[in-house]
C-alpha cells in the first residue's frame, strides 16, 4: 500500500495586474486579495459593546465601501478595528476563472500576512508601486498607495502622521505562515468552518462521555469496594455487638435497680422511724409512704405525743413531724415529711445498729 505525501492547500495573491501563485502554506484553499485592491481604514468602536460590534463594523464598511458590492476583513483588538474592503464582485470573477467556485476559498487581504513593522514603512508591491504603512504594537493603523507625484506623496505622509520629508525605511512585502491579527491558535478559525467545529464538537462530546464512564466505573469499584469493607467488619463486629446488646440490657436493669434503691425509700424510712420511735410503742398499726410524706399510727397505752415529735425530729431525714387527732387514745397518727437532703446519713447508719 503506497500512501501518498500531504500537501497544503493551494494559495493565490490577486494582483491588479492578474493572479499569481502565494509562497504561504495554507491549510484550505486561500485567495489573498492585493494591498492595491483594498482600501484600508481604522475604525474606533471601543464604545460600542462586542456583541454589537460585528452589525457595527458592517454598516461602517457599506458607507465607506466605494465598491457596488463591497466585501471586508475586520481585524478587531478590542473596540480598536482594522478594516479592509474589496470589491467582491471583481474578486469573485477572479476566482472563477481561476478555480471553481468561489465558497471553497478562503478570502483575506494580503497585509494580514506582511511582518509587522517598527512604525511606518515602505512596501513596494509591482513595478514601481509603493505603499506606505503605519505599525502600533504590532498592528496596522494606516495604509495607502503612495502616488509617483511629489505634491500627492506629501499629503499622503501627512495623513499617515509622518512630515512631508519623511524617509521611511524600506521593506520587502514577502508574507509570513502565521497573521498577526490572530494568536497562534484561535477558536474562531476553527468555528468557520463547519467541519472543523462539527468535529471540534464531536471530539469535546467524546471526551466528555469517556470521562463521564471513567467517572462511573470509579463509582461503581468504590462502592464495591466500600460493601465489601462494610461486610467485612460487620463480620468481625457481630460478637461484639451481641454482647454490647446483652451489656446494654443489664446496664438498662441495673439503672431501674439503682433507681429503685437511690434517695429515700420506704424501707430506709422505717428503719429510720423504728430506730427513733420503736422502743416507744406497743405495736405498729400502720405505715405509709408517698413520695415526701410517711404516715404512721402506733398503738401506745401511755402515749406521749410530744415525745414522739421530739424523738423523730432529731432524724436528718426527716423535716417535720405532726400530730394528727384519732379516734382511741391509745393510738398515735403521724404525719412525716421526709427531708429534701437525700445525701443526709440517717441515724440508723451513723450508729451502727442494723435496722
Amino acid at each position: 500500500m503506497k500512501f501518498r505525501a500531504s500537501t497544503s492547500a493551494p494559495a493565490r495573491l490577486q494582483r491588479a495586474s492578474g493572479v499569481q501563485p502565494a509562497a504561504l502554506a495554507a491549510a484550505r484553499p486561500l485567495w489573498l486579495v492585493g494591498t492595491e485592491l483594498c482600501v484600508f481604514t481604522e475604525l474606533d468602536l471601543r464604545a460600542v459593546p462586542a456583541r454589537h460590534r460585528a452589525r457595527a463594523i458592517a454598516d461602517r464598511a457599506r458607507q465607506l465601501s466605494p465598491f457596488a458590492s463591497p466585501a471586508w476583513h475586520a481585524a478587531d483588538a478590542a473596540g480598536g478595528v482594522a478594516l479592509w474592503i474589496w470589491d467582491s464582485a471583481r474578486v469573485s470573477a477572479a476566482i472563477a476563472a481561476q478555480d471553481g467556485p468561489a465558497r471553497r476559498w478562503q478570502v483575506l487581504p494580503e497585509q494580514l500576512f506582511l511582518a509587522p513593522a517598527a512604525d511606518a514603512c515602505l512596501r513596494g508591491i509591482e513595478g514601481s508601486q509603493q505603499v506606505l504603512e503605519r505599525w502600533r504594537g504590532g498592528r496596522l493603523v494606516f495604509s495607502c498607495l503612495l502616488p509617483a507625484s511629489e505634491r500627492e506623496s506629501s499629503l499622503r505622509l501627512r495623513a499617515a502622521g509622518l512630515g512631508p520629508d519623511a524617509q521611511p525605511p524600506r521593506l520587502p512585502a514577502s508574507l509570513q505562515p502565521a497573521r498577526w491579527d490572530l494568536p497562534p491558535f484561535d477558536w474562531r478559525v476553527a468555528l468557520r468552518d463547519p467541519l472543523v467545529a462539527a468535529g471540534l464538537a464531536l471530539a469535546c462530546s467524546v471526551l466528555w462521555l469517556l470521562w463521564s464512564l471513567g467517572e462511573f466505573a470509579g463509582q461503581q469499584a468504590a462502592n464495591a469496594r466500600l460493601e465489601a469493607s462494610v461486610d467485612a467488619r460487620e463480620r468481625e463486629l457481630a460478637p461484639l455487638l451481641e454482647e454490647r446488646s446483652e451489656a446494654l440490657a443489664l446496664a438498662a436493669r441495673n439503672q431501674a435497680l439503682a433507681g429503685l434503691l437511690s434517695g429515700r425509700n420506704a424501707l430506709e424510712a422505717a428503719a429510720e422511724f423504728e430506730h427513733l420511735a420503736g422502743a416507744r410503742y406497743q405495736r405498729l398499726l400502720q405505715w405509709e409512704v408517698n413520695t415526701r410524706i410517711a404516715r404512721a399510727m402506733v398503738e401506745d397505752k401511755a402515749a406521749d405525743n410530744r415525745a414522739y415529735v421530739e424523738a423523730l425530729q432529731q432524724s436528718p431525714w426527716f423535716e417535720r413531724v405532726a400530730v394528727a387527732p384519732t379516734l382511741r387514745p391509745e393510738q398515735v397518727s403521724l404525719e412525716i415529711t421526709l427531708s429534701a437532703n437525700a445525701r443526709a446519713t440517717p441515724l440508723f447508719a451513723a450508729s451502727g445498729r442494723a435496722p
